[in-house]
């Protein structure tokens, strides 16, 4: 198995940090603007990657201004069955977020790229918990998503 792992200090507080993870403002500020999302444990969050695929992402765990468990219900693909995990503390003048995802098949060419995005969305989580400005570019977002799908569509032929 293998997983991704970032850790990043924000200078924010944790409850603005946890609301930028829990909340359907936030989550489409930093990770992917068009979603459905509720703080609520046992709902599946429904992200929308620009017209090629959803990920379906049910609330597993939710303890306000700490901790946020998600586990992948996509439909065979490499992310069924992996969680995403954001625990939040303080650190200094800081909050520490430690970002994992967990359980992928292996360390493929698309668990490179998914570690890499992760890295540039939780940079972009950063900067709209500092300043509320959003840092996702709808127009790059649609440009990277079709390279993936379409990397993806050549591997299957």
């Amino acid at each position: 198995m293998a997983n991704v792992y970032h850790q990043v200090l924000i200078p924010a507080d944790r409850k603005t940090v946890y609301d930028a993870l829990t909340s359907q403002k936030g989550l489409s500020k930093w990770w992917i603007a068009d979603c459905k999302v509720k703080a609520e444990v046992g709902f599946v969050n429904e992200f929308y990657l620009q017209g090629h695929a959803t990920n379906y992402m049910k609330v597993v765990a939710l303890k306000p201004d700490t901790f946020v468990e998600w586990e992948c219900l996509n439909h065979d693909d490499a992310w069924t069955g992996t969680r995403a995990t954001f625990s939040l503390s303080d650190r200094g003048n800081y909050t520490c977020l430690d970002f994992k995802h967990t359980g992928y098949v292996s360390e493929d060419e698309f668990y490179a790229t998914c570690n890499y995005h992760w890295a540039r969305h939780l940079f972009m989580l950063k900067g709209y918990c500092e300043t509320g400005i959003p840092l996702l570019d709808q127009q790059q977002e649609q440009k990277e998503c079709e390279a993936v799908f379409e990397s993806k569509l050549q591997d299957k032929l």
